[in-house]
């Protein structure tokens, strides 16, 4: 057998084995399994960020009053947390007309946010975006705002929580954000100030969750 033979058949196998090698990995690689969608039930027991809360915003009155634990955020989101509603609908265009009567007539509401690990507890400084979003705008002692402005929260953390669900839309209204929050537990309260009948039909939770990092 000559030289050139020889190594002719040294590389046929050793690509043979390599591809082998490939082979053994991906078949001994776990499976990721999709995280399954939290039911409405378990969702609203959820006490860890991000979560959602079912919410009517038809009529006055606290519909957040809990405490909750905020962990460091994922690799995909920043420290700063957003506190608003979350509009849930079958297509784009229903989820721009609630969203539209929302931004249009207000949704007045107090909002409280406190730092329970320590002593003595802390009030959390919390500011809204103005209606055009040109600026921040500090919310006062009483925390009371005017209404929502449109955001987007990061959607990954919120899969991974079983929070968000495939082929359905969503829109993030947002009533205040804290800034570079430090991970600790927390208690939130939201109060509706004014009864809003037109929003009797709308699907919404209260959300609370990490914004997203840009990239």
């Amino acid at each position: 057998m000559s030289r050139t033979t020889r190594l002719l058949q040294f590389s046929a196998l050793t690509v043979a084995f390599t591809a082998l090698l490939g082979c053994g990995d991906r078949a001994s690689a776990p499976d990721v399994a999709p995280v399954p969608v939290l039911t409405e039930a378990e969702a609203n027991a959820r006490t860890v960020v991000p979560l959602t809360r079912t919410v009517s915003l038809a009529k006055r009155g606290v519909v957040a009053d809990f405490e909750f634990d905020l962990p460091p955020p994922d690799p995909s989101a920043v420290p700063d947390l957003t506190i608003g509603f979350r509009l849930e609908a079958k297509d784009a265009k229903a989820l721009r007309d609630q969203s539209g009567m929302i931004l249009r007539e207000g949704l007045p509401a107090a909002i409280r946010l406190t730092r329970l690990d320590v002593t003595p507890i802390e009030r959390v400084l919390l500011s809204r975006d103005s209606s055009d979003r040109a600026k921040q705008l500090a919310l006062t002692e009483d925390g009371r705002v005017p209404g929502v402005t449109a955001t987007s929260v990061d959607n990954s953390m919120l899969r991974g929580a079983g929070l968000s669900a495939a082929g359905k839309r969503y829109q993030i209204l947002m009533l205040a954000h804290a800034e570079d929050l430090a991970p600790s537990r927390y208690h939130v309260s939201v109060e509706l100030l004014e009864d809003q009948p037109s929003m009797r039909l709308i699907d919404a939770q209260l959300i609370i969750a990490y914004s997203y990092r840009a990239k």
